[in-house]
């Protein structure tokens, strides 16, 4: 993936210096990792507690039930009682994205209605995934459908395009059909391919804001108008992958952290290195089908961890 602090030279000097950013900015939001009992039941003291943290800490919001948050692990009871948990501790709905995850049209409306009835607006929308090679006018009568049936709320979609999980990818071509026809429902989209040319590409549209899902990539978008993250990274350093987003300069130690991170299964692993931050290890749990962090992996990341200090302690 590129970066833009392993650019050549001369690609660097004419990378686009940093301008403010735009109105309206959408900032770091925290994909927030659920953190889970010895008995395998969602932790909401721990989850609340964290939710708070982290806003203290300098997010801007928190994402729930995404990838780092093991949303697809998570049924209709967990999601009630996390995202209950989390606004009883402090956390105002206007600061929570809910991520939908869900294959048929009747769970995706039912998960957002749980959201949009508890005041949340903000519900980043998975594709349909199950079913894979489907155009994109099925994708676009999916979406269409499940807007039509939220008509009695005002939301705000983020569509999530993260192909190398899904494996059904969002084109630019359908992103925009969608904002054309259903306009501010649209807010953005969170490209979370890793592929720059995407990004890039994406970025031109100045109607949607577009959040960068890997963060060695922030401070490139930034200066053509980065809307801001939905990151994993941020349940650690959310001050400081806000400070990539305002000013577009580059962060070689968290661009350093982040190749160190994805060279290992990377929910488990940012799970772990929260526990090793909060000195909590119970944060390394994790609920089937995934797997804990092998422990010398999770010991060799957290000693890069070591030398960036300013993560989120424990509240």
């Amino acid at each position: 993936m590129s970066l833009i602090d392993s650019l050549d030279p001369a690609a660097a000097s004419a990378a686009p210096s940093p301008a403010a950013p735009r109105a309206g900015l959408f900032g770091i939001s925290a994909a927030m990792v659920t953190p889970f009992l010895a008995n395998g039941q969602v932790d909401m003291l721990r989850a609340g507690d964290h939710a708070a943290a982290l806003i203290a800490g300098g997010a801007n919001g928190v994402t729930l039930f995404g990838t780092t948050g093991e949303g697809a692990a998570l049924g209709r009871a967990d999601r009630g009682a996390l995202l209950a948990a989390v606004l009883g501790n402090g956390v105002p709905a206007e600061k929570v994205t809910v991520c939908l995850c869900a294959t048929s049209l009747e769970e995706a409306e039912y998960q957002a209605r749980v959201a949009l009835s508890q005041g949340v607006r903000r519900l980043l929308a998975t594709p349909p995934f199950y079913f894979k090679g489907v155009a994109d006018d099925a994708l676009y009568d999916w979406y269409a459908a499940l807007l039509g049936k939220l008509t009695d709320f005002q939301p705000e979609f983020i569509l999530y395009h993260i192909p190398q999980v899904t494996g059904v990818g969002l084109s630019e071509a359908l992103i925009r059909r969608l904002k054309d026809t259903f306009g501010a429902a649209i807010f953005g989209v969170k490209d979370s391919s890793g592929d720059w040319t995407n990004a890039e590409a994406l970025l031109k549209y100045k109607d949607l804001a577009i959040l960068i899902g890997d963060e060695r990539l922030l401070a490139r978008a930034a200066p053509l108008g980065g809307a801001g993250a939905i990151s994993g990274m941020a349940n650690l350093f959310p001050a400081r992958l806000g400070a990539l987003i305002r000013t577009g300069v580059a962060d070689p130690e968290m661009s350093r952290l982040v190749d160190a991170v994805v060279t290992a299964p990377v929910t488990p692993l940012v799970k772990a290195l929260v526990g090793v931050a909060k000195g909590d290890p119970a944060w390394a749990r994790v609920r089937p089908p995934l797997t804990a962090s092998d422990r010398a992996v999770v010991a060799g990341v957290a000693a890069l961890m070591a030398e960036m200090p300013d993560a989120v302690p424990a509240r």
